[in-house]
């Protein structure tokens, strides 16, 4: 007996289902934003610079080269001395432990059954490895894709298409999880479907279907429909 899918999934996607599901890593499967946020102050305090308004918005989901142009440009400082600070900031806060997004790794294990999983992220390759590792969600991915395996990072969709590519499935048969507005725009130009889960405090980025978190019980009954 085949079991309906939710009712508002059925409104976004009709009776579409991905053949591969590529998903965001930082703010959406692991809380690293926080870890992130705080290497970030650190160095924007060390380099005197200070940030505008418009610039936070601009940082959310950036790569670590496009966060340390904006701050050597606030702060007039030599960007690869602050490129350098983020990286070591980073890598000392990430020591801690990271913690699994609420619901994060119920749905990869899920999603995992049922089709191929990518992860696509700006943070360089070697720092997602290491993420995923101490969250204990590597296994299930077998693609990655960084800020340095494609020629340009999120909102560019080189690295949604490049993961859709590498999983053998066309970008408009894979479906894209993601938190950020840069990252939205990445996967929505790259042809993939889009559910987004916007992190607290941000707006949501257009979307498909936008869901408040991933305990959602309705995404894990729609992926039984799969």
């Amino acid at each position: 007996m085949s079991v309906a899918a939710p009712a508002r999934f059925t409104e976004a996607f009709g009776d579409w289902t991905p053949r591969a599901v590529v998903f965001d890593c930082d703010g959406l499967l692991l809380d690293t934003e926080r870890v992130w946020q705080r290497a970030q102050d650190s160095v924007v305090a060390g380099v005197q610079a200070t940030l505008k308004d418009e610039d936070h918005a601009e940082l959310h989901g950036s790569t670590i080269q496009v966060a340390a142009a904006l701050i050597a440009r606030r702060a007039r400082a030599e960007e690869q001395r602050v490129l350098d600070d983020l990286h070591r900031e980073f890598e000392r806060e990430l020591a801690g432990a990271i913690r699994v997004m609420p619901g994060a790794e119920e749905i990869v294990r899920r999603a995992g059954a049922r089709v191929p999983l990518g992860c696509a992220s700006n943070s360089w390759l070697e720092a997602l490895e290491h993420k995923l590792t101490l969250g204990g969600l590597r296994e299930h991915f077998a693609v990655l894709e960084a800020s340095d395996t494609v020629e340009r990072g999120k909102p560019a969709p080189d690295m949604y298409a490049a993961a859709a590519r590498a999983l053998g499935v066309a970008p408009g048969d894979t479906l894209a999880l993601e938190d950020s507005g840069t990252g939205a725009r990445a996967a929505r130009d790259a042809g993939l479907r889009l559910i987004a889960v916007p992190t607290s405090g941000h707006p949501a980025p257009p979307a498909d279907l936008v869901l408040e978190d991933l305990t959602d019980p309705d995404l894990a009954a729609w992926i039984e429909t799969w």
